[in-house]
């Protein structure tokens, strides 16, 4: 816990390209990324998550991100939303290393925090791996929820509210902790004219980084699967004929 007492709350944010602005290259069958980079959108309700516990108990938000120089705009975007500090870890290429590099990197740079929680998205909208929240919450040593859509404290009692497949699940443990923020969370808020000229003021820290070791998993790049249309049609036959043969058909598939 922060030494003042106060709660400490940090969030772990990723810049990845924009999903809404993604092409297609169907000659190809390749994607095309769009240039334009932002917050990964489930690290968007992690950080309005922290700052509507900040807000309700007081405290302090730092988000925390790893990657090229670029990667410095999410942290600043997180400020703009409200967070009071930034740590950015500089590292030329976040996905040229596995997860577990890059959860190592991350759990190094919150150690010496002393956080009483961190947030993190449930997965990123790039690789979508949804490990190194999880690993994170291992190297530090610290309970793991995940799919969080609704969080309360009391005192140092956390509340978390799950979505589950069939429905939603309450689990509490106490602090430290780390969650997965889901879409469920609170709506992120839209950066004010006044919280953007706030943030020109607030430090973010640079961390030259680096990720030793081997790395154990490889990524391929994604593909676009070749559009195939494969059926059987009925034509020039009377509609009673028809009929038997859609039921034969679907008896042979085993779908009645």
């Amino acid at each position: 816990m922060a030494e003042s007492g106060a709660l400490r709350i940090a969030v772990l944010v990723k810049q990845v390209s924009d999903m809404n602005a993604i092409r297609v290259d169907r000659a190809r069958g390749t994607i095309v990324p769009s240039p334009q980079l932002v917050m990964s959108s489930y690290d968007q309700y992690a950080v309005e998550a922290a700052l509507r516990l900040k807000e309700a108990l007081g405290g302090e938000v730092i988000a925390v991100t790893a990657g090229p120089a670029s990667a410095r705009d999410v942290v600043t975007r997180a400020l703009t939303m409200g967070a009071d500090r930034g740590i950015h870890l500089e590292l030329p290429d976040v996905n040229a290393a596995d997860t577990l590099g890059i959860a190592r990197l991350l759990a190094e740079a919150l150690a010496p925090l002393g956080c009483d929680l961190v947030i993190a998205g449930q997965t990123s909208d790039d690789l979508e791996t949804g490990q190194v929240g999880a690993q994170v919450a291992a190297l530090l040593d610290v309970p793991v929820i995940s799919n969080v859509v609704e969080v309360s404290l009391d005192g140092r009692a956390l509340t978390a509210r799950r979505d589950m497949e069939d429905g939603y699940q309450t689990v509490r443990t106490s602090l430290p902790a780390l969650l997965l923020s889901s879409t469920g969370l609170d709506e992120p808020r839209v950066p004010s004219l006044k919280g953007i000229m706030a943030a020109k003021k607030k430090p973010i820290e640079a961390v030259p980084a680096s990720v030793e070791g081997e790395r154990r998993l490889e990524w391929s790049e994604p593909t676009v699967p070749e559009k195939t249309v494969s059926g059987t049609i009925v034509q020039d036959a009377p509609p009673a004929e028809a009929a038997r043969q859609l039921v034969a058909w679907l008896q042979e598939q085993k779908l009645i």
